[in-house]
C-alpha cells in the first residue's frame, strides 16, 4: 500500500495534489442544472453557517468566498439549497 504524501498549502497540511484541486475548482464557478447555469454557492455563502470567518471548509479546505472542490460535503446546491452531492438536481460543472 502506498503511503499518502502530504504538503502544506496556505499554512494547512493536506494530501499531495489537493492544492491543485482547490485551484481547479476556482476555474469552475458555475454549475449546469437541468439546462440552466447557476453560480456555485461559495464557502461562507451557504444557508448554514459553516464557520467561514474562522477557518477553511472542514471538508475541502477552501477559504471563505472560494468555490468548493467538486464533491465537497459542504457545498450547497444553488437550485434546491440541499447538499449538492446528494440532491436530485444532477449538476454538471462549468467554467
Amino acid at each position: 500500500m502506498d503511503a499518502k504524501r502530504f504538503v502544506e498549502y496556505r499554512g494547512i497540511r493536506m494530501i499531495e495534489g489537493w492544492p491543485e484541486r482547490i485551484q481547479a475548482a476556482q476555474a469552475m464557478p458555475r454549475v449546469l442544472i437541468r439546462g440552466q447555469l447557476y453560480d456555485r454557492v461559495r464557502f461562507g455563502s451557504e444557508a448554514d453557517d459553516w464557520g467561514a470567518d474562522n477557518h477553511p471548509c472542514a471538508d475541502c479546505r477552501v477559504n471563505k468566498d472560494e468555490v468548493h472542490v467538486d464533491g465537497c460535503d459542504g457545498e450547497e446546491c444553488p437550485r434546491c439549497h440541499e447538499q449538492l452531492i446528494t440532491c436530485d438536481c444532477e449538476p454538471e460543472y462549468s467554467s
